[in-house]
């Protein structure tokens, strides 16, 4: 074993416009009840002030994850990958939905540990989710030449793409497309005012609804949105009402307190100055988020290809499939393959990673278990 002592093997990487520490399941301990302490006190969690001082966190929800990846068993399957949010404050772990910024960087991964046949051009990974029960496609080329190289949104410079797709995405966590059945209803809050919302559950479970509906113009920066208190107390009450309504959660309180992952809120809005596709805004853990989470931007893509969803009444397309998913700090071009029957068949999308650093975490106080020891 490579683990020695208090220090675990570990790779930091930037997947997409999030961060993540990646481990080698055979580093770990093997009762994974130890995984917790030993995950918090890595990116730094809990920490009342979200700053994250002590560990490699970045004080958000994006720059706060870790993945434990293996080789895989599975015959449709090159490596696993298990996924964990960490939440800056509380440290609480959720390991019910997939990031699909982060999923960008396992296939790359797997090569650098020599999991997969590795050749020059561009490479095939097939990865196992492992919180989603899904299989994900990552092509890319760890030798691609400067003019192939891509800039994303949210992420300075150009790095070597990576294609993922999502295959048969719909029912990540519930039972189908929509869960309760519809592609659109009412939806009341508290204050006795309704809205019209799309719940559906592709690639992530996420709840779509007008911009106008959540008392904004839909354009709004991050910081303006991070500063607006009522509007984030609104959408904290629409998404746990959806949850509920999508059978995510069992009673209020798991919904509130406990799963504050699901579902993802989309607030969208036609967009302006010409341009075809979508403006959206998003909330992940019940805080705005910065860019656009991948796995709800599938979401929404594959929404706005269906007739009678809240994001299809409002989007315009370029190109047959493709939405251009316009959010605070740019654009994500998301693909989408409908069916005629109206099932998901795949969504893709082209993200960056990049590998920014490789060695061995410090445990300060290192779990009992025999590969510590070794």
């Amino acid at each position: 074993m490579r683990s020695a002592g208090n220090a675990i093997p570990a790779t930091y990487v930037r997947g997409g416009t999030s961060r993540a520490i990646i481990f080698r399941r055979d580093d770990l301990p093997d009762d994974e009840t130890l995984w917790t302490p030993l995950f918090q006190m890595a990116i730094g969690s809990p920490d009342p002030d979200g700053n994250q001082l002590d560990g490699l966190g970045g004080g958000i929800t994006s720059l706060s994850k870790v993945a434990v990846v293996s080789p895989s068993s599975r015959l449709d399957a090159d490596v696993d990958y298990l996924f964990f949010q960490i939440d800056p404050v509380t440290g609480d772990i959720l390991t019910d939905a997939n990031c699909g910024n982060i999923s960008s960087s396992i296939g790359p991964y797997a090569c650098e540990q020599g999991w997969t046949n590795t050749f020059d051009g561009v490479q095939t990974v097939k990865i196992y989710n492992v919180n989603t029960d899904k299989i994900i496609i990552s092509e890319f080329n760890l030798n691609a030449k400067k003019h192939e190289l891509v800039a994303i949104c949210g992420v300075p410079g150009k790095h070597f793409p990576v294609r993922l797709s999502f295959l048969e995405p719909a029912g990540s966590m519930s039972d189908g497309l929509f869960p309760t059945g519809n592609k659109s209803e009412v939806i009341k809050l508290a204050d006795g005012t309704s809205m019209l919302a799309t719940m559906l559950d592709v690639t992530v479970p996420c709840v779509i609804i007008r911009a106008e509906d959540a008392g904004i113009k839909g354009d709004e920066n991050y910081p303006s949105l991070l500063a607006n208190k009522a509007y984030i107390d609104r959408m904290v009450e629409l998404r746990i009402k959806a949850s509920l309504m999508m059978q995510l959660c069992q009673n209020e309180h798991e919904a509130r307190f406990v799963k504050t992952n699901l579902p993802d809120v989309i607030v969208v809005a036609p967009p302006q100055g010409g341009l075809t596709g979508i403006t959206a805004r998003y909330l992940s853990c019940d805080r705005p988020h910065r860019t656009a989470p991948v796995t709800a931007s599938m979401a929404l893509a594959a929404a706005a290809c269906i007739k009678g969803t809240v994001a299809a009444d409002l989007c315009t397309f370029e190109k047959k499939g493709v939405t251009s998913i316009h959010h605070p700090l740019g654009t994500i071009n998301v693909y989408a393959e409908i069916s005629p029957t109206e099932d998901v068949l795949h969504t893709s999308v082209i993200r960056t990673m990049r590998t920014i650093m490789r060695g061995e975490l410090i445990v300060s106080r290192p779990p009992e278990h025999k590969k510590m020891a070794e």
